[in-house]
């Protein structure tokens, strides 16, 4: 029975998670590149951290890096959504979307992008993240719900 539980604890501590591997450290990154799988979804996480979309990469369509100058667009498509990543250094975030290596996309705070920004790194610095259809939108769609005043009266004409 000894024999066991010490079995069983050996196991628990080789596959329980390390403090070293936590999702979030102090700054508030995250590792968002999944290194020996393809991602199932892309996960995009507001500033405000109250808002999360995701993408099935099941659903991927391409995606395009533009430098308009001063600031880097990524624009990706999943189908009928997608959504446009403004920000910096984004030579591994179009690897990881190419390979579907990237698990989650996260804004990072005014305070992040200027550390980030002094640092010499080649994390991809996330200014702002646009999805669309915006949410309210996809949840008018799902109810049938139609912004068009008029359709009532039309039906009733018909």
């Amino acid at each position: 029975m000894a024999e066991a539980k010490r079995v069983s604890g050996e196991l628990l501590r080789k596959f329980a998670r390390r403090e070293a591997d936590a999702d979030e450290d102090e700054g508030g990154l995250t590792r968002e590149h999944q290194t020996n799988a393809q991602a199932f979804a892309l996960s995009v996480v507001f500033k405000d951290r109250r808002r999360r979309q995701t993408f099935p990469w099941s659903m991927y369509g391409g995606h395009e890096w533009t430098d308009d100058g001063d600031i880097e667009n990524i624009i990706v498509l999943f189908g009928e959504r997608g959504c446009v990543v403004r920000g910096y250094r984004f030579a591994s975030l179009d690897r990881d979307l190419s390979l579907g290596k990237r698990a989650s996309i996260r804004e990072h705070t005014k305070a992040q992008v200027d550390s980030m920004l002094a640092d010499e790194g080649d994390e991809p610095i996330i200014v702002q993240v646009e999805t669309f259809p915006g949410f309210p939108q996809l949840v008018s769609l799902i109810k049938g719900e139609d912004e068009d005043e008029n359709r009532d009266a039309r039906r009733a004409q018909r």
